[in-house]
């Protein structure tokens, strides 16, 4: 998720307090930065890993939107069921998810992607009592034990992604600000895990996804320094988006995007990969043909589970599929390719 989009706590999250549009944009430029190193090196022409163990021949399909109660039966209809298959919402600790995105997943029959941020719901990296070390000691196990029991029965098993992109400065709970440390991620992980496990939450499959380029990209905030062991993971995947031809930077297509991110990241754990976040907008090329190029990722990425559609449009770029007829058609096409 964009550091900043309000709309993602106040709808994926049960009785959170909206943040301000205005906060939607100041960490734009960062997120800027990175795709450019990303895109940088795509150009090195790094190679992907080849000991990733082959996922499920089909790949899920889903999207995150503001509004998905009105929005996900509007994008079926239009798209068909296979484009929504997964429905992705982001959880200030503490909270649950909203009960009606709770009952449309088990009427959609769709896997739920809870990406979990314990914060404070707001922007802002300094916020002393959301330290990493503060989930070590147990300060959110309240809110994750009502949130497990909220979810772990659904079925499909339901994923969650606890405090995702630790390798940015964007989060309170991001490893080089906050006085939090990548150690100190790992542990925090750990904890999550055993208390979720605890809550009996062992369907509950866990998704780790740092960001496709640490920022900074220095060796202590290297990836491989917030991963918390093969065993501590069911999912893993990464997150990236192509901004288009703004602000200095090029259109990159989606391989140019994941391919280091994967290559390192199959390294670590050779397990089924997923595309958490991503999207693409439409400035300086055609979105429609972005996304039909889509399907050539199974072939670059033979592990790809899953595939979750940023749709939004905000500070940093219009990403929506859903308001063009256009991009509906290409997106629909993807998923029945993806799905068969």
């Amino acid at each position: 998720m964009f550091p900043g989009n309000a709309a993602a706590r106040a709808t994926g999250a049960h009785s959170v307090t909206a943040v301000p549009a205005t906060l939607r944009l100041h960490r734009a430029p960062r997120r800027r930065a990175a795709a450019i190193a990303i895109a940088a090196a795509a150009v090195a022409g790094v190679a992907l890993a080849a000991h990733a163990e082959p996922a499920s021949a089909k790949v899920e399909i889903g999207v995150y939107q503001d509004d998905p109660v009105r929005g996900i039966p509007a994008l079926r209809a239009a798209a068909g069921p296979k484009a929504t298959r997964v429905i992705s919402v982001y959880v200030t600790g503490g909270k649950t998810v909203d009960p009606r995105v709770i009952a449309l997943a088990k009427r959609t029959k769709a896997r739920l992607m809870v990406s979990w941020m314990p914060d404070a719901g707001k922007d802002g990296v300094r916020q002393p009592k959301y330290r990493l070390v503060r989930t070590v000691r147990g300060a959110q196990n309240r809110g994750l034990v009502a949130l497990t029991k909220q979810i772990r029965n659904l079925r499909p098993a339901p994923i969650l992604r606890p405090m995702p992109e630790p390798n940015t400065p964007w989060y309170a709970w991001s490893g080089t600000v906050n006085r939090n440390t990548p150690a100190a991620y790992v542990s925090a992980w750990k904890a999550v895990r055993k208390t979720v496990r605890k809550a009996g939450g062992t369907r509950i499959q866990f998704l780790w996804a740092p960001y496709a380029r640490s920022i900074p990209d220095t060796p202590a905030n290297a990836i491989a320094a917030y991963f918390p062991g093969v065993t501590q993971v069911e999912l893993v995947g990464t997150s990236a988006y192509n901004f288009g031809n703004v602000g200095g930077l090029a259109w990159t297509e989606a391989d140019a995007l994941f391919e280091d991110a994967y290559r390192q990241i199959s390294a670590l754990a050779p397990k089924p990969f997923w595309i958490a976040e991503t999207g693409s907008s439409a400035a300086g090329g055609s979105r429609e043909k972005w996304i039909g190029r889509l399907p050539g990722l199974q072939s670059s990425i033979p592990n790809l589970a899953g595939v979750v559609w940023f749709d939004v449009r905000d500070g940093n770029g219009d990403f929506r599929i859903s308001t063009r007829a256009s991009s509906r058609k290409a997106f629909a096409a993807f998923a029945r390719r993806a799905g068969r």
